[in-house]
């Protein structure tokens, strides 16, 4: 039986330190890759443009990610109303002030910014539909990420709109699945963007889903070097366990670092590189 922890997410300045480590290492989750991936998908939302763009982003921190979305919509769309929720709402003053800055090229978007939590908003605005559910590495967090993702596609998306889910993929994926072995947190699940599709198809079994994967080799060498403070940070990271090193048992501490090093990376010359994935999951509503 796994034991219960308190996750990363019980310390969220700390996370985004660790964070900005392992995007330092490689993990490009909104570079120009992502702007790329985000043009091609999101052109393909087909709404009628002459009424306005109802979207709503769950989980969107500093709103980096949904940067490319909305200047992408705004290709097509001439009024934007785009919701923002997010629990942290340091996080999402950040998205805000972006916002604020990009005041004239995004003249025509309106934002509406909830500093709550997705079950809270979702018991407030159960009835509010949109053309556009973004989704972007946040239903780890979902209390009840089956229910809640059905919930939001056959209740909250309108016919021919999209639903969209970024998850890790790959390695990452397994470490995740891999430390749920042995730790459980009822805030975060150690799942990933497989387990979803599974979860999506299980509840909702006529979803057409379509996957984009994006690989990132990131360089964890310096996680297997005890000494090094941003090797620990990015198994931190990594795990999401709050000081991994010093918490785990010895025995789980071990057995995980071999798992991680055999299975979820690959080896070059005398650096270790974790084959960190990304996948989108995108479907539109029949």
């Amino acid at each position: 039986m796994p034991e219960e922890i308190k996750s990363l997410i019980y310390y969220p300045i700390h996370y985004h330190v660790t964070y900005d480590v392992v995007k330092k290492n490689g993990f490009n989750v909104d570079g120009e890759r992502w702007a790329n991936d985000a043009k091609k998908t999101f052109a393909r939302l087909d709404l009628d443009p002459s009424e306005e763009m109802n979207a709503i982003t769950l989980g969107c921190g500093n709103g980096k990610v949904d940067e490319s979305i909305i200047n992408t919509l705004l290709e097509k769309y001439s009024k934007i109303r785009y919701t923002a929720v997010d629990p942290l709402p340091d996080e999402l003053g950040k998205f805000e002030k972006m916002a604020k800055d990009n005041e004239k090229k995004w003249q025509n978007v309106k934002f509406d910014f909830q500093a709550t939590t997705v079950e809270e908003y979702l018991e407030k605005e159960k009835n509010k539909t949109f053309g556009l559910i973004v989704i972007s590495q946040s239903a780890y967090h979902f209390n009840d990420i089956e229910g809640t993702l059905a919930q939001l596609y056959n209740d909250n998306l309108v016919k021919g709109g999209m639903f969209f889910i970024k998850m890790v993929a790959g390695g990452w994926e397994k470490v995740f699945l891999k430390i749920g072995e042995y730790y459980c947190d009822p805030k975060f699940h150690f799942l990933g963007s497989e387990t979803v599709k599974n979860m999506l198809k299980r509840r909702i079994p006529d979803i057409k889903l379509e996957v984009v994967g994006r690989d990132n080799l990131v360089d964890v060498t310096e996680c297997f070097d005890e000494k090094s403070q941003d090797g620990g940070y990015m198994l931190e990271c990594l795990t999401q366990v709050h000081d991994f090193r010093n918490f785990c048992k010895p025995e789980i501490k071990k057995a995980f670092m071999e798992y991680f090093r055999d299975e979820c990376c690959n080896k070059d010359g005398d650096k270790f590189f974790l084959r960190a994935g990304e996948a989108d999951l995108i479907a539109f509503k029949q």
